[in-house]
Order: structure tokens, then C-alpha cells, then sequence
């Protein structure tokens, strides 16, 4: 390929923008325009085709391939000083590996006010303004308290920071051990290198209040940033730059933040690391505790793992000892004790209560009562939200099916008086039908029940008691988590009603007693990670009970017809490394991660058919190529477990390997067949999903 050299004067930068086409673009610097030599990593203004839009700087040279005259420039360069240089080479190794462009990895990475060319000047003046606020508190930090165990930890982690190289640590504590506080007090001994930064990364925008009041309490004298998806625009913008700017020393933050520049970054710490958020769904669908582990070896820093249930693939690499275990077997508070677990067998209950359509043991029930008369806070988990899942006609079998998805639309509870249904995959909202469409029949009833449906029955039970239900529906509002959370934390509640999102992390000090409703939902599933996440669920929703001596002897209740399911049996004894030792097991004996490496090739279109032959062609192709890795297989093309959403018809395919570098060089070579069959096959929308947690 011939390249037309250029004067002297003449600089080209290789501009990285949030685009499909894998390539980087070349653009002219004019140096007395712009004031400035390029650099690496600033954001830049330019125009591409008929839009303007903002780049990243990933290159410079003195040639380009194309004719000068046609070349564009450079039109202004943001305000700030340039990405850090592991956040550009990160994004180029995530590009490579998630197989997806440079610019759609890195440009969303970047607030959206810092992509607006006509925000940056608002930006930089508001920035200036808030000087004054960066100033240290006075306050003195609170004392942060450790028992032996756990300062023997703090011990070992500062020695691995001490000697400036990277490391990967698995903190495996039982819940209620003070696993937040053990890390807390070794990020105090990495915050005392001057200018040093942290990242602290939790899996859901909820768990951040609590957590920023706990690091503000012990570090009072550091700025502390926060960075999730919740932010306004303006708080993003603001939050970021003082992170790029090295002016917060702590960061705290869902996935999103793990690509923050942050140019003094110190040490990582991974909360909640077996949690599903941290893998993305939707774009490049990146895992952050992954690129949190990447992150931390390319600067030679340690990273922190922390769970009571570890996710199989990390414990096991720590059972390898590819990561490090550190242990805490119990719970900090000296007069705290573990809750009794309890496995509440359903067929019996029926027998004696054939008409429960409530969903509650009397064995519950008793236990609630009992509850509520000692003045102790009860939690009541069911992970559905809604008032039923499905409405349905008893005289001809109808039931309310979504018109877009492969789902039931679920019934919710507006208000007294008003109901209506909605799909929680497409999001699509109907009237309830006063009778039903197929046969007319006006007798239309609810089946099942969610949370919506369990706070109604508990409020006509416990008239006297307050009762407050958490789900995605009742923290929908701005600020409306941080109340609820804030309410039960307070005492403002007896009876807890929720789903997942009341598990995760907090520290609830009153609840004394669990109970857990249609747990055998998620027993069984087509994905072989379902009973992995409900054990984790389940252990996390037990942690919240007895967390402080004054709720004496907490008890968990579990309510299930399949008392001897394994999950159930390890969850009765507290046993996770029993759990998880019995899961590799199986997973080895089929060949299942942690011993193969997946990839998930989706593809989708308003036919089946189309989708499914779209595939079809392109997996003949790859197993014809030349190039393909005998060791990697191929599965056939099926159609996906919810086979409709949103009026698209969706297929995959599952690409497996006991070799990750094979499966690398697989995926590549399919990436590059769909992207030719997409130029004749109109209409079919495709990913490849590597790592896929769920199947």
C-alpha cells in the first residue's frame, strides 16, 4: 500500500469515533489553529460526513493513505487534558476482545456533556467555579475497628501494596464478617501515598448512598466522587473530570466507572463481585469485573474481590491460586450469630391448607407475628415484582400473552381502583380486558403473585404494622431508593417486601427474621448458572437477618416443595465452598466454564426463519474456513429461550473452546462472515457476546 508522505509541518491523528466501521479516521492538526501538539487521549472536535461529532486521539503520525485535499481538520480540542493512557489501552484491548470497535468501547465511556463540542465551554467555567468545594473536611475520620481476623487481612494486602505490583485477592467473608470495613481500612493505607486515587465499584445505584456515607465517615478529609448511570448529565460531567483530574481521591461507582481516567489509581476494590450487573448487556457487552482485573495487572496494582458467594469462575481460580483467598469466618459483632435457616416444605403446608393462595405457611405467618410483637423488623423476598404474573380465563384457557414478546404481561396494582397490564421486556401497557377476548367470559383471574399481590395480603393480616415494599416499581423516582432504604434503616418499617435489589449489601441492623417466597422458581431453567444465582440470591437475602445484637437469634424461612434440591441443602448448613466444590465438579465433568470459554452469536429479525438461516450460513462458512480451530465447537442454530421481544423473532448460536486463544481466532473469523452476509441479508440485527453469563 502506497502512502503519500506529507511537508514537515504537516501532523495527521488517527481519531477514534463512536462508529461501526472498524477503522480509526485520519484528520489534519493544524498546530497555530489549535495551540497545542496532539496527544494521545484528547477528545476533539470534528466533522464526519454531514455531522459533527467528538473523537478520541489515538494515534499520531506525519503520512496518511489518503489525499491530503480531502483530509478534514481537526476543529477544537476539549478543555481538558487527555485520557489516561491504561483507560486508551484498555478500550483497545476490550475492542479486541468483545469484538466491537474502538470508538463504540471507548466514546460511551466519556459523559455525554464532554461528547457535546458546545457544552465544553459551560463545562470548564462551572468547573472553576467549584474550586472552593474541593477543600477538605475537618472533621476527624471515624475510627475504623477491626478484630483480629480481619486486621491480619488488612496486613497482607498492605504488604502486596508495598510492594507495587499486581495482585488479585479474593475477599470471601460470611455476611455480616466486615469485609466493607477490613478494605476501607486498606485503602487508608494506600490513600496515604500523596495524590494516590481508588476505585471502589458496587453492582447496583442503590448501594451507593450507604457506601458514600460509610467511606465520607472514615475519610472525611478526601473528595469522594460518585459515578453510576442515576447521575444527572451535569453531575456525570462534573464527577468524571474530577476523577481525570486526579481532585477526587476516592471514586465509588456501578460498572460504567471501571472506564473512568483516573491517573493516580492506586488500588481496586470489586464489592458484590459474583453480582450480575457488572456484566452489560446492551452495546458492548463488556464484564467490568473482568476489565477491573485487566485494569489493575497492566498498572501493576492489587484488585480486591469481595462476596460471601463468589462467583464459581473466581473462586475457583482462587482455589488454583491464580487469585489469593482471604477469608473472614465471622461475623464482626461480637454478640451477632449466624440466623437459623429453615427449609419450610410446601407439600405439607398444602395438605393442611389447600386454598393458600396467598403464598404464605402458617409456619411464616406465626414467625411474622411473633416478629412484629418483639418490635423486630421482618424481610419478606419475592423476586417478582407486579401484583400477579399473568391474569387468565378459567372457561377457555386464555391468558394475557404480550403481542410484541414470547411472554406473559404481568398484572399491576395502579391503584384501589385502577389495574393494567405490562410487559417487562418490551415495556408495552394495556388496559385489563373487562372480559375475555377469546370467549367473552367476564371471570377473568390473577395467577401467581408478586410483590404488589404479598404487600396487599400482609397489610390486610398486619393492619397495625408498616409495611414497605422495594422493587423496580416503588423506587422508579429520583431519590425514591435512597427513602425506602433510608426508612428501614431508621425503623420506619416492621415488614420488608421486596426483590433482589433489598439483598445486595445492606446493612439492615433490626430485621431478626427472612422469609422467602416461591424460591423454586429459578430451580429449574434451560441455563446452566441458574441454580449458581439462586444459591448466591438466596445466601445474600439470609445475610440481611441478625446483623447486630439487639435482634437476638434471627431465623431464615425458606418456603420451597423441593426440600432436597442441592442448593437447598448447602443453604441449610451455610455451606459455600461445599456448594461451589460440588458445582465444579459437575461443571468439569460436561466441560462448562470454569473449564471451557463461551461465546453467544445472537441474531435477530421480525421472521425466525431469517434469523436462524442468517446463522445457519455464516457457521457453515466458519467450519469450511481454512482458519478455524479444529478444538472449537459449534452448536446448532435454535431459537432463543424468550424466542420474541419487541416484535423481533431471535436464534443463537454458542461457540465453544478449552482453548481462549481459539476461541479468539473462532469468533473473529464468524465476525467476519455475518458482517459479509449482513450486506445482503437486509433487515437481520446480530451480536457476538463473549462470556455470556446467561444462556
Amino acid at each position: 500500500m502506497s502512502f503519500l508522505q506529507n511537508s514537515e509541518k504537516q501532523i495527521i491523528v488517527q481519531v477514534a469515533i463512536d462508529n461501526p466501521i472498524n477503522k480509526l479516521f485520519d484528520y489534519c492538526w493544524n498546530e497555530s489553529v489549535l495551540q497545542t501538539k496532539p496527544k494521545r487521549g484528547q477528545i476533539v472536535a470534528i466533522s464526519f460526513g454531514r455531522k459533527d461529532c467528538v473523537g478520541v486521539v489515538m494515534s499520531v503520525s506525519d503520512h496518511t493513505e489518503h489525499d491530503l485535499d480531502k483530509l478534514k481538520a481537526v476543529q477544537e480540542i476539549a478543555p481538558i487534558s487527555p485520557l489516561s493512557d491504561d483507560v486508551l489501552e484498555m478500550a483497545e484491548f476490550a475492542a479486541h476482545y468483545y469484538q466491537r470497535t474502538i470508538g463504540e468501547v471507548l466514546l460511551p465511556s466519556i459523559p455525554k456533556l464532554w461528547r457535546q463540542k458546545n457544552k465544553w465551554s459551560l463545562l470548564s467555567k462551572e468547573k472553576r467555579q467549584k474550586k472552593k468545594e474541593l477543600a477538605p473536611s475537618k472533621k476527624s475520620p471515624k475510627d475504623i475497628s477491626l478484630n483480629t481476623q480481619q486486621q491480619t487481612i488488612v496486613n497482607e494486602l498492605v504488604a502486596k501494596t508495598n510492594n507495587q505490583e499486581y495482585s488479585c485477592n479474593l475477599l470471601q467473608g460470611v455476611t455480616g464478617s466486615g469485609k466493607t470495613l477490613t478494605y476501607l481500612r486498606w485503602l487508608e493505607k494506600v490513600l496515604e501515598t500523596p495524590n494516590s486515587q481508588v476505585l471502589i465499584m458496587v453492582p447496583e445505584i442503590n448501594l451507593t448512598p450507604q457506601m458514600e456515607q460509610a467511606i465520607q465517615e472514615a475519610f472525611p478529609d478526601k473528595k469522594v466522587d460518585v459515578l453510576h448511570s442515576g447521575l444527572t448529565d451535569r453531575s456525570r460531567a462534573d464527577h468524571w473530570v474530577s476523577a481525570h483530574s486526579g481532585n477526587a481521591r476516592i471514586i465509588l461507582g456501578t460498572r460504567m466507572a471501571i472506564a473512568a481516567s483516573m491517573p493516580n489509581l492506586k488500588a481496586i476494590v470489586v464489592d458484590e463481585e459474583h453480582d450480575l450487573s457488572y456484566k452489560q448487556q446492551e452495546g458492548v457487552r463488556y464484564s467490568a469485573r473482568d476489565l477491573a482485573i485487566w485494569r489493575a495487572k497492566k498498572l501493576g496494582i492489587p484488585v480486591l474481590l469481595v462476596s460471601a458467594t463468589p462467583s464459581l469462575e473466581t473462586w475457583f481460580h482462587a482455589k488454583e491460586s491464580r487469585y489469593q483467598k482471604l477469608s473472614l469466618a465471622h461475623r464482626a459483632a461480637k454478640d451477632s450469630e449466624p440466623p437459623i435457616i429453615e427449609l419450610v416444605d410446601m407439600n405439607h403446608d398444602r395438605k393442611v391448607n389447600p386454598k393458600n393462595d396467598h403464598g404464605f405457611s402458617a409456619y411464616l405467618l406465626d414467625h411474622l407475628k411473633k416478629n412484629l410483637e418483639l418490635g423486630l423488623q421482618s424481610l419478606i423476598y419475592i423476586n417478582r415484582r407486579g401484583y400477579s404474573p399473568v391474569i387468565s380465563c378459567e372457561a377457555c384457557g386464555w391468558i394475557s400473552d404480550c403481542q410484541k414478546c414470547s411472554a406473559h404481561m404481568v398484572l399491576h396494582k395502579i391503584s384501589d381502583h385502577k389495574k393494567n397490564l405490562c410487559c417487562h421486556h418490551c415495556g408495552l401497557i394495556k388496559q385489563v380486558p373487562k372480559v375475555c377476548p377469546d370467549c367473552g367470559n367476564a371471570d377473568l383471574q390473577p395467577v401467581g403473585k408478586g410483590t404488589q399481590k404479598v404487600e396487599e395480603f400482609l397489610v390486610a393480616t398486619f393492619p397495625q404494622a408498616k409495611i414497605l415494599r422495594i422493587d423496580a416499581d416503588t423506587t422508579r423516582k429520583k431519590g425514591s431508593a435512597d427513602n425506602l432504604f433510608g426508612a428501614v434503616h431508621d425503623g420506619d418499617a416492621d415488614i420488608i417486601v421486596g426483590t433482589q435489589m433489598i439483598t445486595k449489601g445492606h446493612d439492615y441492623k433490626a430485621v431478626s427474621l427472612v422469609g422467602v417466597i416461591d424460591a423454586d422458581a429459578s430451580l429449574f431453567s434451560q441455563d446452566y448458572r441458574a441454580s449458581e444465582r439462586l444459591f448466591a440470591q438466596l445466601m445474600q437475602v439470609a445475610g440481611r437477618a441478625g446483623r447486630s445484637e439487639k435482634t437476638g437469634q434471627s431465623r431464615v424461612l425458606i418456603q420451597t416443595r423441593y426440600p432436597n434440591a442441592t442448593p437447598y441443602t448447602y443453604l441449610k448448613t451455610g455451606d459455600v465452598d461445599g456448594f461451589l466444590n460440588e458445582l465444579k465438579d459437575e461443571r468439569q465433568l460436561v466441560g462448562l466454564p470454569p473449564f471451557s470459554y463461551q461465546a453467544l452469536v445472537h441474531a435477530e429479525h421480525r421472521t425466525l426463519l431469517a434469523a436462524m438461516d442468517m446463522l445457519r450460513e455464516a457457521a457453515q462458512y466458519s467450519r469450511n474456513d481454512a482458519n478455524w480451530p479444529s478444538a472449537v465447537l459449534l452448536s446448532d442454530v435454535i431459537p432463543r429461550a424468550m424466542v420474541k421481544v419487541s416484535g423481533k423473532e431471535r436464534a443463537q448460536v454458542l461457540i465453544e473452546s478449552g482453548n481462549r486463544q481459539s476461541l479468539q481466532i473462532a469468533i473473529q473469523i464468524m465476525q467476519h462472515y455475518l458482517t459479509e452476509l449482513n450486506t445482503k441479508r437486509k433487515g437481520v440485527g446480530w451480536h457476538i457476546e463473549r462470556d455470556p453469563i446467561m444462556i
